[in-house]
Formats: C-alpha cells, sequence, structure tokens
C-alpha cells in the first residue's frame, strides 16, 4: 500500500510538471487568442529618487522592486495582496490604486503584450537549394557586371572597397535570443552586448524545440555580421561588426521587458534591431507603453554617451491583412527608423505595410520566383529562406554600421539625415513616389528609397553634426465635427491648421523632420478611414490607409500618427487635414441610412507636433576627397564626382537641389536661384514661379487663381476666403456665394432674389417659399397664390371663396360665401346661417329664435315662472308697466299676449295665498 501510494505521489507530480511547461509553452498562445494577462506589478513615475519611491510605496501598501534599468524616475511596484497573473485588472483595487496616482507622475499596470516576429506566414511551400554561396545572395551583386537580377544597387561591396566593415561598431539583436556559438557568428558575439531577460541571466541562447521556434534572432544575426572567408554560410552585411543578442521575446513580455530591452548597455551598444511587434493582423492598433516610450527617449538623448542609440525596426508583414504600419506605434515613434522592404525585382512585396513613418528600404524575399536571403540558423546551419521585413531591418542595421565605422560621432539624427539625403527611388516600382516640397523623393511604400551604403559612408565622412532638436506642439484643435459616410470624395471631413511653427520662439521649427499628428475620434468601423494630412507646401501624407479587416468601434484616442514625407519642408502655413470615410455595403446599406448618427463618427480633436531644427541642418554641405573616384564612371549631371550617384557631384553641369543632388532642371514647384545654381521651392501656393515669394507665381497649386502673380484661394462655390486664416469657409444659407463674410451675399440660391447684398425669398404666383433646403412648392389647388405653406391663400381658384386665409367651397357658421367676390360675408346678426345678408334669408336659428318665413323671430317667455306668485306678469300687465322697457322683456310672454292695456282677474294674481284686504291696502 505504501508503494502504490508513492507511486500516485510520483505520478501527480510528473503530471503537475507537464502541466507548468505546457502552460509556459502555451502562454503567449493564450494572449494571440485575445485574453489579455495583468501581472501584479506597476510602472510608476516618481521624482525623488528610489528612497522616496520606496516610502510611497510602503505607504499604499506596495513594494518597491526598485528603479527600471537606466530610466530616471521609473520604479516597478508589486502589490501582493493580488494574484501575479489575471485576467482582470486590479480588480477589487481601485480605490488603493486612485490614491497612489496622487503621489506619482503616471502608472501603468504591466500587463502581457503579444508580439510577433515578423517573418511573413506563407500558405505555400518553396525549396531552394541549401548550398550556401556568396554567388548565391544575388542582393550583394545588383549592379555588378552581368548582373540584371535587380534594379538598384545597396552598393555594399563599394563601401567594403572603401575600408567600411563595420569595425568597432556594436549591434544587438532584439529577440528570441541568438546562436553566440554557432562557427559564423562567435568570433564577432559580443557577449557584453547579450543579456537573456526572459531567464535572468546573461547567455542569450535561444531555447531549442523541434519546431526550431526560436530561430528568428539568429537569422537576423547572420544578416548583420556572419564572417567572411570563413568557408561557412553566407557573409554579413558588417561583417567585422561586433554582435549581441537580448532574449526577450521568448516568455512574457511586458512593458518592463521592453524597456529594459531598449535600454541594455546603451553606452555601449551602438544599433538594436528589432525585427517584431504587435500583431499583423489588420486589426491591431497598438504600439510601445509607457516605459518603453521613456526608454526609446531615454536611448536617444543619453545612448551612445550623448550621441543617441540607433534603433532600427522593421515596418511589418501584414500587407496581406490589408495591414498598415500606421497603427504600430513602434515604427510610429520619431526615435525609431523604419525600414520597408524591395523584392529582388524592384517591386512592393506581398507582405509589406506602407506607411508614411517608414523611413528607407533593402531587399529581402518576395515572389516565388524571386530570391530570399541567405543567413545562419539554429545548430549551426544555414538558410536561404529568410524572409520579410524580418530581413529587411537587420541589413539596414548593418549598412548603418558600417556608415558608423565612417563617423562614430553621428547622432541619431545624423544617421536618419544621411538616410534622407542619400537614400536612392531608383528602379523601386510605387504608384506613389512624389518630390515634397524640400526636392526629396518619397513614397509610402519604400520611405525616401533603397539605401546605399557606399553614399551612406562617404556623406558621413564629411558630415557635420545637425543642429539641436526643436520640438514645436500646436495647440488642440477641438471640432467635434461628423465624418459623413460618402462613396465618392464630395462629402469628406477637411479641417485646417494655420500653424506659425513657434515662429520667433526658441521652439521655432523652420526645417521639418518629423511630423506627429495626435487625434481622438469614434467611429463605428474603424477600418472605413483614410485619413490625410497636407501640408502648406503641398505634400500628401497618406496618414493612414483603409484596413478592410478592422471593424473596432474604439476609434482612436490620442493616438500619434508619424510622418517623415515633409522632411526639409517650412512647416509654416495652413495644413489640411481629411478623413475620408468609405463606408462597405454590410455597415450601411444604403447611403441615407449610413448618414444617421448612429453610423458615423466624430472628429473629436486632433493636434500637430513638429519636430525639426530652427536652422539648417547641413547649410553649404558639399562633397570633397574625391580623386580616387574614376572620374568616367560619374554620373551623366555631375562635373566631377566622389561617386557614382548624382548626390555625389563636385558641382553640377546644369542645377543643383537644396539636398545636394544635381539633376538636369528643377521641379515645377522650384525656380534656379541664378547666383548659385540651386533649385529652390517656390511659395507654397505657387504651381510654378520665377523667383521666391508669393508675389513671384506664374502659375497655382489646386484650389488656387493666379491675380498680380499671386496665388489666392479658389474657394468652391458657396465658400469665402476667410482672410486671416486663408481658410474656406461656408456662406450662408441662403447665399449662392458670398464675399469677405458669410452673410455678403454675391449671388442667390433658387427661389431667393438677391437685393443690396442679402437674398430674401421670392418664388413664382402660385408658389410658396417652403425652406432653404426644399426651395418653393405649389400652393393647393384652392389657391391662385399663397404664402408660408400651401393653403395659406393670397387669393382664390373659381369656385372658392376667402375665409380666414384660406380658400373653401363654404364659409363657416354665420357666414355665407359671396362667389363673385370670393369671400365670405356676414349674416344678419338674428341668423345662425344664411344665404344672404338680409334678416329675411336665414336658413338656421339659435336656440333662443324660431325660423318663421326666413326670419329668426324671438321665443317670448315670461322670465318670472315659478315664483311665489302665481303669475307677477299680471301684475305688471295690471299697472301698465308693460311700456317699461324692462318689465317688457322680462314679461315677454304675457306683455305680447294681452297687449299694454289689457286687465286680468285678481285670481292670476297670487299663488296659494288668500287675499289679505290689509295687504291689498299697501
Amino acid at each position: 500500500m505504501l508503494g502504490n501510494g508513492f507511486c500516485c505521489m510520483w505520478l501527480f507530480l510528473a503530471l503537475f510538471i507537464a502541466c507548468v511547461d505546457l502552460g509556459n509553452a502555451n502562454r503567449l498562445k493564450h494572449v494571440s487568442k485575445g485574453l489579455q494577462i495583468y501581472l501584479n506589478e506597476f510602472a510608476v513615475e516618481i521624482k525623488g529618487g528610489n528612497d522616496h519611491a520606496s516610502a510611497i510605496a510602503k505607504k499604499h501598501g506596495f513594494i518597491n522592486t526598485g528603479q527600471v534599468g537606466t530610466l530616471e524616475g521609473w520604479y516597478i511596484f508589486i502589490d501582493r495582496r493580488i494574484r501575479k497573473r489575471s485576467l482582470e485588472h486590479h480588480t477589487g483595487l481601485r480605490h488603493k490604486i486612485r490614491k497612489l496616482k496622487r503621489d506619482v507622475l503616471a502608472m501603468e499596470q504591466l500587463k502581457i503584450f503579444h508580439r510577433v516576429k515578423r517573418d511573413p506566414v506563407m500558405s505555400f511551400a518553396s525549396k531552394f537549394p541549401n548550398d550556401p554561396s556568396w554567388d548565391e545572395m544575388w542582393y550583394m551583386h545588383c549592379g555588378e557586371v552581368n548582373s540584371s537580377t535587380c534594379p538598384c544597387s545597396m552598393r555594399v561591396t563599394d563601401a567594403w572597397r572603401a575600408g567600411y566593415h563595420g569595425k568597432n561598431v556594436v549591434v544587438t539583436i532584439l529577440d528570441d535570443g541568438i546562436e553566440k556559438n554557432h562557427p559564423d557568428l562567435r568570433d564577432n558575439y559580443e557577449e557584453n552586448a547579450s543579456i537573456d531577460i526572459n531567464d535572468g541571466d546573461s547567455d542569450p541562447t535561444p531555447r531549442y524545440d523541434p519546431s526550431n521556434e526560436n530561430k528568428h534572432g539568429t537569422r537576423c544575426a547572420g544578416v548583420v555580421a556572419s564572417e567572411l572567408d570563413n568557408h561557412i554560410c553566407s557573409v554579413g552585411i558588417a561583417y567585422q561588426a561586433r554582435i549581441g543578442g537580448v532574449r526577450m521575446l521568448d516568455g512574457d513580455v511586458t512593458d518592463k521587458v521592453e524597456s529594459a530591452s531598449l535600454n541594455f548597455a546603451h553606452n555601449f551598444i551602438d544599433i538594436y534591431s528589432a525585427s517584431w511587434g504587435p500583431d499583423d493582423d489588420g486589426t491591431t492598433v497598438e504600439g510601445p507603453g509607457a516605459l518603453a516610450k521613456a526608454a526609446f527617449k531615454n536611448g536617444a538623448i543619453n545612448g551612445r554617451h550623448g550621441k543617441g542609440s540607433i534603433f532600427v525596426w522593421a515596418s511589418g508583414n501584414g500587407g496581406h491583412n490589408k495591414d498598415s504600419c500606421a497603427c504600430d506605434g513602434y515604427i510610429n515613434s520619431i526615435y525609431t527608423i523604419g525600414i520597408s522592404s524591395v523584392s529582388q525585382y524592384g517591386y512592393r512585396p506581398w507582405y509589406l505595410e506602407a506607411c508614411a513613418s517608414t523611413l528607407a528600404s533593402t531587399y529581402s524575399s518576395g515572389e516565388l520566383n524571386e530570391g530570399k536571403v541567405i543567413t545562419t540558423d539554429l545548430h549551426s546551419s544555414c538558410t536561404h529562406l529568410h524572409t520579410g521585413t524580418s530581413a529587411s531591418a537587420p541589413m539596414a542595421s548593418g549598412i548603418i554600421a558600417l556608415m558608423l565605422q565612417a563617423n562614430m560621432n553621428l547622432t541619431w539624427r545624423d544617421v536618419q539625415h544621411i538616410i534622407v539625403r542619400t537614400a536612392k527611388p531608383t528602379g523601386l516600382k510605387a504608384t506613389d513616389w512624389v518630390v515634397n516640397g524640400a526636392g526629396y523623393n518619397v513614397s509610402h511604400v519604400f520611405g525616401f528609397g533603397l539605401l546605399d551604403a557606399a553614399a551612406m559612408t562617404h556623406v558621413a565622412t564629411l558630415w557635420k553634426q545637425v543642429p539641436e532638436q526643436k520640438e514645436c506642439i500646436t495647440n488642440p484643435q477641438r471640432s467635434n465635427r461628423p465624418i459623413i459616410p460618402s462613396t465618392d470624395d464630395s462629402r469628406h471631413l477637411v479641417v485646417n491648421m494655420d500653424a506659425r511653427a513657434c515662429h520667433g520662439s526658441e521652439f521655432e521649427v523652420a526645417y521639418l523632420e518629423h511630423v506627429i499628428l495626435r487625434i481622438s475620434l469614434t467611429h463605428p468601423h474603424r477600418g472605413d478611414l483614410n485619413i490625410l494630412l497636407t501640408s502648406p507646401s503641398g505634400t500628401v501624407s497618406n496618414i493612414l490607409d483603409r484596413r478592410v479587416l478592422d471593424r473596432s468601434k474604439l476609434g482612436f484616442t490620442e493616438w500619434d500618427f508619424m510622418t517623415t514625407h515633409h522632411w526639409g519642408e517650412n512647416p509654416m502655413g495652413v495644413w489640411h487635414l481629411e478623413i475620408r470615410d468609405y463606408p462597405r455595403h454590410a455597415r450601411c446599406g444604403d447611403q441615407h441610412f449610413c448618414e444617421s448618427n448612429a453610423r458615423r463618427g466624430t472628429l473629436e480633436k486632433w493636434q500637430l507636433i513638429f519636430y525639426g531644427s530652427s536652422t539648417h541642418p547641413q547649410p553649404n554641405f558639399h562633397f570633397e576627397n574625391c580623386d580616387a573616384f574614376p572620374q568616367e564612371h560619374c554620373h551623366p549631371e555631375c562635373d566631377g564626382c566622389c561617386g557614382a550617384s548624382s548626390f555625389e557631384c563636385r558641382s553640377c553641369r546644369h542645377v543643383v537641389t537644396l539636398q545636394g543632388q544635381c539633376v538636369g532642371s528643377c521641379s515645377d514647384s522650384q525656380f534656379v536661384d541664378e547666383p548659385t545654381g540651386v533649385c529652390k521651392p517656390c511659395w507654397s501656393t505657387c504651381g510654378t514661379c520665377d523667383d521666391a515669394g508669393p508675389n513671384n507665381c506664374t502659375s497655382c497649386k489646386r484650389g488656387y487663381t493666379l491675380a498680380n502673380g499671386e496665388c489666392v484661394k479658389l474657394c468652391s462655390q458657396g465658400f469665402y476666403l476667410e482672410e486671416s486664416t486663408q481658410t474656406c469657409r461656408i456662406c450662408d444659407q441662403v447665399c449662392k456665394t458670398c464675399y469677405e463674410r458669410s452673410t455678403h451675399c454675391t449671388s442667390c440660391r433658387d427661389a431667393y432674389i438677391f437685393t443690396g447684398n442679402t437674398c430674401r425669398p421670392s418664388c413664382p404666383y402660385g408658389t410658396y417659399f417652403k425652406s432653404v433646403a426644399v426651395g418653393c412648392r405649389s400652393c393647393n389647388i384652392s389657391c391662385v397664390g399663397c404664402s408660408h405653406y400651401s393653403t395659406r391663400c393670397i387669393s382664390c381658384a373659381d369656385g372658392y371663396v376667402m375665409h380666414r386665409q384660406r380658400c373653401t367651397t363654404d364659409c363657416s357658421r354665420r357666414y355665407y360665401p359671396d362667389f363673385r367676390k370670393q369671400i365670405c360675408r356676414e349674416c344678419h346678426s338674428t341668423c345662425k346661417a344664411c344665404t344672404g345678408p338680409f334678416p329675411n334669408q336665414c336658413t338656421r336659428c339659435s336656440a333662443s329664435r324660431v325660423l318663421h318665413n326666413g326670419q329668426c323671430q324671438t321665443i317670448c317667455q315670461d322670465a318670472y315662472q315659478g315664483h311665489f306668485l302665481k303669475n307677477p306678469c299680471s301684475l305688471v300687465l295690471r299697472y301698465h308697466w308693460c311700456q317699461m322697457a324692462i318689465f317688457s322683456t322680462m314679461c315677454c310672454q304675457t306683455c305680447s299676449q294681452f297687449g299694454p292695456n289689457s286687465v286680468v282677474n285678481d285670481d292670476d294674481y297670487y299663488y296659494g295665498a288668500e287675499y289679505n284686504e290689509a295687504d291689498n291696502a299697501i
């Protein structure tokens, strides 16, 4: 029996351990199924140091576990009164939380995030040779002789030949770990740039399982820094860089985990590469928590000893779900470099998400007939199947490592500036390429173009640090405007902001880098929305494209959309925010039903935040020390050069853009500054111009008209131009057109007549004015003319008479119709109804009269009937009082029957009593 008991105990213990392991393995899967798991940990921001934080924690029944990494002022509090893991949000402790909030600047309860690695999920099988070969790394050979596999080169080998291999640059992969002993990585592995945050040790080696689920980080690491000439697998972009790994995705991903990863060893690590983020399912809207946001900012301010950590982020693989990286708060951060993908033949890959926050692109996988990326894999192996933006982000990290070797003093903003200046749009096939107001080519699909390693490293050697970053925050615009659903482009919501960009203050921004649109709106079907932002220079950022799978009713609350498409522009002027609502048939059925309040959204408030500099970020920039470059390879627009691109000219044959690119002629919205030969932008309203300023336009942009060299706002019919804001305002509802103010009409709507700059209603005879929206309507058939409503007649039709402002065939009581005069006339006073005005034309009488021969005669009755005297009117008759008016009325019947001189018997005087002589004597 004892043995059986032990067996049962061991069986129970084994089952318990198995269940625990199974729970750990499936932990993230529970989150992915929609269950939100909350921890008993709270991130709090407190000023005053650790001792002060501990005192506050103790005061409210919490335990202070200490500062969060290097984030000054942020602490983690634990509350042991609630479960460590719960599906409920601090249940039962709301009053404690409210009290705690009074003593802290900010707080949030930590929860487990669902983060996905950005490998596209493919629904088909594909096999490629497993032979590791340099020749198969097509993305490294673009542009070489006999290579026509890709339209444009990243020129990595040119940067190598210039001596840049990533030496002394430290790159860390934030992921599920890296295989540090992989033969193609181990010599470049950097222990000081590695940590296991999931298990709390320093070894980032991934957890192995039969499915090789945790291969992602090792693959990304190989793209950056696999070794050269070791006869193993592939070659990394920066094959002499130091590579580390932060194991943080293989466990509970919380805000604390992410912030600790982003700030780990931030004075030692140069570049953090991340190929993961919120679900790319086309429905999720999520970004970093408060701790991670603080970590991004802390890294930019304090990382790399004040030069700023470089955060490189994959833009996302939700293209097949019609997702948009605008709904990914990591890509929307100004501190991250959002990297997109280009397929081998220059196309947009099927998995790619487009958005205005993408900065640039590198090569990655595409269709079945296009190449993929070769890199290291688990168990010391090699793969030819690395795909998606997961491959593009580490590729960009490697190229940036080459650039940092060229100039280790570059700040995080310098890196972004150089990328914008040198990225190449050549050969990248997208329909939305535009030239912004500062002369940069930019696309929502590919950002500013393909990274160019040779140009980036060369520019880095000559670069001077950009001026101090300025942040200009505009006032929130509280509009509460309805978002009207519309299947065409006629009824979209457009609101404007005349931005001064903090002009004249210490926060002035004159040269833009990033623009944040912070917006709050409600909507019954968020995925139907398309949001556009147009700058004063006319550049349109497609802030949010429609997401057909997103049926959320949550709208957006204080959500930050970011765009880089206005880089280099001056933000001063009128910005236009346009919100389009394209309803699906399932939501509305028909347009009228869709316009009901329950089926439309509301723009509650919005504001713009400008980031940039008050002075030119790189004045008088030019290339130097170019003698080593073969001049026969110069770009056709160059007159001497330092490299093959049009950005690397010593001087230009024709003209040069503000960004230093030599071109044959300026774009339509630019003019040539004759002394310098530089293409400068026209005034923001000009389509073309011959000089700077608002009065030198030769044509105008859409929505403006040319007047004496100036482009003035051209408002649609029914609107007028408000001069102070240069905004089109709606005219008064009675005006067809107006000028200077809404009530100053210059022409009128139908059913109105124009008199003295005002419009008054005017309808043809036989109609009446119903309302502004409806106009004139026909009178009732009985009316020849009417006013105010159809039956209020002015004159009557034949066969009708006017009575109380209505036309009728009959008149009311005491009136008779006069069809000749078409009016109702009053009967004689004795008639209740009649056929004419005379007393003998009565047809009906009142109750006190009787009809006799057309006359209404009075019915005579004595008023003294029932008196104690038998017949008091006999006394009136006896004394001849009938001649008196009062008695003739009161004794009408007696006086009319007997006449005024008649005599009656004494027996009729009294009722019920004998005659008394004494009384009679009286």
